[in-house]
């Protein structure tokens, strides 16, 4: 009796195969598949003797697969499903700069540079840079292979009309940018794959204003950009970018859907947040709206969708207990506040400003918010924990708590008592539990608070529309507004508020002074200015929590999550 036992040996054939799967172009390898077959050989008295046969190579041809990642470590397909953190009015990021909106719109367009993990500036659109020896004119050259969602290439003139549409926006960069640039030749088309940037003084924050997360030029086709100075009403056809997932559909209040944009050329490296070889992993993302907090957490404890964007502090503990569940917590995070329309009433009264402030318990308005786990209390403006860390100005105006003085500046203002309307979202964990907070708070000092009934879309258009409110519940975070150039407060570039010269100058002045003591003590002024003028009401510092699935692989936050590079391992 006579038994055999194949037994492939594989090693050459996987070989083979992870070589080619991970060439940048389709080709033809030769793979070697050796083949190793173990007889046992049943021969007289009992005796077994086992016989090693090596049989001839088999040749296979395998076509590879550009781009494939490393066996075991990603892998391509499925649907990801994130619950936005609340509606969305817009996915046009120069009109709003509403969170929700840049948190979709960054994977449909990308900017002229970009951050790593490590929130530094890198090439992205533009490859490489240089700046002339007059300090006047920055020269950006494109990365070779870009072409947008309709197939149309990237080109200089289509970044140099929506940088030009950016400039024309609400964006604190975009205004401070304005101060030194040339009006007459703000940008020069150099060639297909060339422009430059034209200042009357020499800036060196061009680049900076390129490259964040946040308040950036979007790029976006030449006979689109260059033809709408706002999207605040637009057909779906004109969101048209150059990222890795391009617009399929919006059902709003609903979802909103990206497929992968199989034209996409990632630059060279390995991927970094935004920048290197950014690669879609998965075949869609799908942003839901879930306005109910409790339903987005058991909805990712089933699995009925993998990341919850922003979840609600209350339920910190439990995701963290759950096997299956993990809690990226971000830091330095998140300043909470409210703000004042300076000019229309009650507010274009300082002192009823300063009632406002006084009036206001801080650290009550936090614990609203829930887990004390993932907030402190923080005087900084420009936040606790990083470089721009300062006090100036705490004791006087800082969590003052006093209802008593609240009252008497309310008295010393004209305020007679009539209604006005704070906008706070229903639909929001990390801002409705602040208005519910501050609208009492308000009302205790003798100020008559409406405060309808609106989800985060809805007051994202009343946001532009300063007649029909008089103070609004937001949050502002380390990414986007860490730093004097990238807070318009005082500086007059949103209507919100009227433009100081002061404020405006030492804005000026931070940005250009290059000796760091001397920038230390101009900071120290302008967060005294800010407090002093009471256009916010500064809250505390929180850190925003982004649970997803166990399953969702290379996703990380540091400073908006793209979700470009994670994928799905199941």
């Amino acid at each position: 009796m006579r038994r055999a036992l194949l037994a492939p040996l594989a090693i050459a054939a996987i070989f083979g195969i992870v070589a080619a799967a991970c060439s940048s172009d389709p080709e033809i390898v030769t793979v070697v598949e050796t083949v190793e077959v173990v007889r046992e050989v049943e021969v007289p008295g009992e005796t077994i003797e086992v016989e090693k046969v090596v049989e001839k190579v088999v040749e296979k041809i395998v076509i590879a697969t550009p781009t494939t990642p490393p066996a075991g470590v990603a892998k391509f397909g499925g649907t990801l499903r994130t619950v936005s953190q609340a509606s969305v009015a817009s996915l046009d990021s120069v009109w709003t700069e509403a969170y929700v909106t840049i948190a979709v719109a960054s994977h449909i367009f990308e900017t002229p540079l970009g951050w790593n993990s490590k929130i530094e500036e890198q090439p992205r659109m533009a490859e490489s840079w240089e700046l002339s020896s007059d300090k006047l004119t920055y020269t950006f050259h494109l990365r070779d292979g870009m072409t947008f969602h309709d197939g149309s290439p990237v080109e200089a003139g289509d970044m140099v009309a929506s940088i030009n549409r950016w400039l024309g926006g609400i964006s604190a960069q975009a205004g401070l940018l304005r101060e030194f640039i040339n009006e007459a030749n703000p940008m020069t088309v150099v060639d297909a794959d060339t422009f430059a940037v034209n200042l009357d003084e020499p800036y060196g924050l061009v680049t900076t204003a390129f490259s964040k997360a946040w308040s950036t030029p979007v790029i976006l086709p030449e006979e689109i950009s260059g033809a709408r100075a706002s999207f605040e009403t637009y057909e779906t056809t004109e969101l048209i970018g150059s990222g890795a997932y391009k617009f399929v559909e919006w059902r709003q209040g609903d979802r909103i859907v990206l497929e992968k944009y199989e034209g996409y050329m990632p630059a060279d490296g390995a991927p970094d947040l935004y920048v290197g070889g950014t690669m879609g992993y998965v075949d869609s993302i799908i942003w839901l709206e879930v306005p109910d907090e409790e339903t987005k957490i058991a909805g990712l404890e089933t699995g009925e969708w993998d990341v919850v964007d922003g979840a609600g502090f209350d339920f910190f503990k439990r995701l963290q207990e759950n096997p299956g569940i993990v809690v990226p917590v971000y830091k330095p995070g998140h300043r909470s506040f409210y703000g004042m329309i300076p000019s229309h009433p009650p507010f274009d009264n300082l002192k009823a400003r300063q009632a406002a402030l006084f009036a206001t318990d801080v650290e009550e308005v936090m614990y609203a918010l829930g887990d004390d786990e993932l907030w402190d209390l923080c005087p900084a403006i420009y936040y606790c924990g990083t470089p721009l860390e300062t006090d100036a100005g705490a004791d006087e105006w800082y969590a003052q708590n006093d209802s008593a003085k609240a009252k008497a500046l309310l008295a010393e203002s004209p305020y007679d008592g009539e209604t006005w309307v704070l906008l706070n979202p229903t639909d929001y964990a990390t801002i409705t539990p602040v208005g519910i907070v501050v609208k009492q708070q308000l009302q205790e000092i003798g100020f008559n608070v409406d405060m309808p009934a609106y989800d985060w879309a809805t007051v994202v258009t009343h946001l532009g529309a300063p007649d029909t409110f008089g103070a609004w519940t937001s949050w502002g975070a380390h990414w986007c507004c860490g730093d004097p150039v990238s807070d318009s407060t005082g500086a007059g570039t949103q209507q919100f508020w009227p433009k100081i010269p002061y404020v405006s100058d030492l804005r000026l002045d931070w940005a250009q002074e290059t000796d760091p003591v001397a920038k230390a003590a101009i900071l120290d002024e302008f967060q005294i200015a800010l407090y002093e003028n009471v256009y916010w009401v500064y809250l505390g510092q929180f850190y925003t929590i982004f649970p997803h699935t166990a399953d969702f692989k290379g996703f990380e936050v540091k400073a908006m999550p793209f979700y470009s590079n994670g994928w799905l391992d199941r």
